[in-house]
């Protein structure tokens, strides 16, 4: 596989999710392997080393909630690019990532003559936070098993095969979700100061404040979170990627074992 980049820019703007603010960001096809993070003079590579926050979302150099467009960029295979964000986070469109999916598909994408980088797991490697568990087992592909325990409602669990019809299909539109009394601490601690129901999927006895994308909407999100932070391994990823009751900073953790198996 060669590392890939878009045949022209584009861009999606709206509001973050977290800061309440209007942001923008804009993807510019790049020559070089890697993606590049630009706001204003500064620029970052994109990686592990970059996340400097994973309290609920990922912040890579100061620009929060990335894992939306990363997500995306990965499994359409763009691992060259510029993200220009403008307002310190990326915006949310409707809380999934099929506003950016939607964007990179319309543009189209292109070959570099580059090598893309593969991390290939030949045996288990795993992390642990208390009980939250990520895991990557050998496999051909890309696979993901993700458990997520809910407080009000039975756990739910989502088996995927990753490639670009299934993310399209069942990962893409899955939205960011939440309970519905915690929205009076996120915000004290100026957190999901730019979330609604029209762009977070609400939690609240037993049920759901709007109506759900699917049965099973916020085990879809999770995985979507989960392949954005795996993105920044700036590779192909071959494994089974298991994660029971993980988060972003579990995600970023596996991410960072991984980091060393490329070749």
């Amino acid at each position: 596989m060669k590392h890939r980049t878009l045949v022209r820019p584009v861009e999606v703007q709206g509001v973050g999710i977290h800061t309440g603010k209007p942001c923008r960001v804009r993807i510019l096809p790049r020559e070089l392997p890697g993606l590049v993070l630009r706001t204003g003079e500064a620029t970052v590579v994109l990686g592990v080393r970059a996340v400097d926050s994973t309290e609920r979302r990922t912040q890579v150099a100061g620009v929060l909630t990335v894992e939306h467009l990363l997500a995306a960029l990965w499994v359409a295979g763009v691992t060259a690019g510029e993200l220009v964000v403008e307002g310190g986070e990326v915006p949310a469109g409707d809380g999934s990532a099929l506003p950016f999916w939607n964007a990179v598909r319309r543009v189209g994408t292109r070959d570099l003559d580059a090598e893309r980088p593969v991390v290939a797991v030949r045996e288990p490697v795993w992390v642990t936070d208390g009980d939250r568990l990520c895991a990557a087992l050998p496999s051909a592909g890309l696979r993901v098993t993700y458990v997520v325990p809910l407080r009000d409602r039975p756990a739910q669990a989502v088996d995927v095969q990753v490639d670009e019809e299934s993310f399209e299909r069942e990962l893409a539109p899955a939205r960011t979700w939440g309970y519905a009394e915690e929205a009076g601490g996120l915000w004290a601690q100026g957190l999901a100061l730019g979330a609604s129901e029209s762009n977070t999927l609400v939690l609240e006895a037993g049920g759901y404040r709007n109506r759900p994308r699917f049965a099973d909407e916020p085990a879809r999100h999770k995985v979507v979170d989960l392949l954005g932070d795996l993105a920044l391994l700036g590779a192909e990823l071959r494994a089974h990627v298991v994660a029971v009751g993980a988060g972003h900073g579990t995600h970023v953790a596996l991410a960072r074992a991984l980091a060393g198996l490329s070749g």
